[in-house]
């Protein structure tokens, strides 16, 4: 049975600070919950600033934020899991995290926070000199914005607290809002940077064939079958045996259900849901028959109805899959990218089977033709295949891919195909390269000033003190 755990990770440009901070996401490695909730009550107890860039101060909660992002950039791009991670104690994570910080990376991270900062600082000041800034009417409907954005959160019952450590970076809301109009200044200046680079299709399409699976979209549609038996861990108690056979049973039934479904849907047949009881026991006819509640469903209506995924009543187990937005599964993660176009584009096939051609049927072995049969037997999508971990079983098969070739735009001027996508970040990045490099060609003049070590190291200290 499947078990295993693959480290994946998209790496992640370096750049001189994030742009998505006006619509903060949580950093995402669970190591990092006490850092950014450090960070909120360090920022509580300060009010001054650690340096300057040309005359312009970088406060405290400036960079404690970007201590936060280079610390968090750096475990995400560096830190590698060991196979047997999601198994460890929580103990023995933390252990592998402490670990990983060593005094060498601190102060790495501390470095590339005080140089970010400098930037943002530096950037914010060239806008300014080229005639970039908010109106007042802007900013206030950039304040009156973020206000709603946090009250809507309070609303859901969370505390400033989290709000300001998950959604504001680490800041309370008047620090938000003006990080964000400096963020938005240095935004307007770019967008027309932006506007004077056009990539040729040939750089765009370089990017995607370097890492395709990071854009391309696998349609994935599975039935999940859940074991319903937790598997017992601790072999030297009493009751280790008993339990794991008890799992085991339940494990080899809710395989032979997943195999039922496959050879009846593969060989064109379909399946019928039947009736229960309040108890969930099958209600019997007079002759001891199973009573049909619904019959000869479709593989997608059959998921609708019996699947243990409680989404799939609604989306029909279907879901899109890359490296960017993968599975909760990872098994099922892998299957997905496994999936390629044959030759010709008009069949899905496994990457292993590129070269394989399948064998056609035998005398007497031709399959049972259905009403959704005939309908899909020239389609692109794969046969149903199962997918196995440890909680449960999947039945699922490859529907669609959707990649450089054939994406387009949601509706017309969306600007959201994959094309899209790439020429947007391609854009993004040059535009960042050349802010930095404008900010470099300045030397000294945008060189960091008042430095005060003290504060940084104490505030450093704290942060570093979490891990």
């Amino acid at each position: 049975m499947a078990d295993k755990k693959i480290n994946k990770k998209n790496k992640k440009n370096k750049k001189s600070y994030d742009n998505k901070l006006i619509t903060w996401i949580s950093v995402g490695l669970g190591a990092f919950v006490a850092v950014v909730l450090a960070i909120v009550l360090i920022i509580t107890l300060t009010t001054g600033y650690i340096a300057k860039v040309d005359g312009l101060k970088i406060y405290e909660y400036e960079y404690l934020y970007f201590l936060q992002q280079a610390m968090y950039d750096m475990q995400e791009e560096d830190f590698e899991k060991p196979e047997e991670f999601d198994e460890m104690t929580t103990e023995e994570q933390e252990k592998l995290y402490k670990d990983f910080w060593t005094n060498e990376r601190k102060v790495a991270a501390a470095d590339d926070a005080l140089d970010a900062a400098r930037q943002f600082k530096a950037q914010y000041r060239l806008a300014r000199a080229k005639g970039y800034k908010l109106s007042s009417e802007e900013k206030n409907n950039l304040k009156t914005n973020i206000t709603q954005y946090y009250n809507q959160y309070i609303s859901y019952g969370y505390s400033e607290e989290l709000v300001e450590s998950y959604f504001l970076g680490g800041m309370n809301l008047s620090e938000y809002k003006d990080f964000a109009i400096i963020q938005s200044t240095i935004e307007k200046y770019k967008t027309d940077i932006k506007k004077e680079m056009n990539p040729t299709d040939a750089e765009l399409r370089a990017i995607y064939d370097e890492n395709p699976d990071d854009y391309r979209k696998i349609g994935i549609r599975s039935f999940q079958i859940d074991v319903g038996v937790e598997k017992p861990t601790d072999d030297k108690a009493q009751d280790y045996q008993t339990k794991l056979d008890k799992y085991n049973k339940a494990y080899e039934e809710a395989k032979k259900y997943a195999q039922e479904i496959v050879d009846t849907y593969n060989s064109g047949k379909t399946m019928s849901t039947y009736k229960k009881d309040d108890k969930g026991e099958f209600i019997l006819d007079k002759d001891g028959n199973k009573t049909v509640d619904q019959e000869n469903l479709s593989f997608i209506d059959y998921i609708k109805a019996e699947s243990d995924d409680s989404s799939s009543s609604t989306s029909g187990g279907l879901s899109e899959i890359n490296n960017a937005q993968p599975s909760t599964i990872e098994e099922i993660t892998d299957y997905a990218l496994s999936m390629i176009w044959n030759a010709d584009r008009t069949k899905i096939i496994k990457k292993a089977a590129e070269d394989s051609a399948k064998p056609e049927a035998k005398a007497g072995e031709e399959k049972e033709e259905t009403k959704e049969e005939s309908k899909e037997e020239n389609t692109v999508m794969t046969e149903l295949e199962i997918v196995e971990t440890q909680t449960a079983i999947f039945v699922v098969r490859a529907e669609s891919i959707t990649d450089y070739e054939n994406s387009k735009e949601s509706q017309e001027g969306a600007a959201d195909s994959i094309k899209d996508q790439i020429e947007a970040k391609w854009k993004e990045d040059k535009a960042v390269e050349k802010l930095e490099a404008l900010v470099n060609e300045k030397g000294d003049e945008y060189k960091v000033t008042s430095k005060k070590e003290d504060v940084i190291k104490e505030l450093n200290d704290s942060v570093f003190s979490t891990m």
